[in-house]
């Protein structure tokens, strides 16, 4: 478990993290709820649960 000094640090840097990915996307016009969508869509096709559950072989391999 973390103690919660260290755990104040990590949410200070998520927070970090987050301020500038919301910066980057407003600059670049990316709408991140549907970045992350088409992500979760490739991801899938790419690492089918069928195929890769269980197995230790990179994606490419199986």
């Amino acid at each position: 478990m973390i103690k919660s000094k260290d755990k104040i640090k990590v949410e200070e840097e998520i927070a970090d993290v987050a301020i500038y990915l919301l910066l980057l996307c407003n600059e670049m016009n990316v709408d991140l709820s549907k970045a992350i969508l088409n992500k979760f869509k490739k991801n899938s096709k790419k690492y089918s649960v069928k195929k890769s559950k269980g197995n230790v072989k990179k994606y490419n391999k199986i």
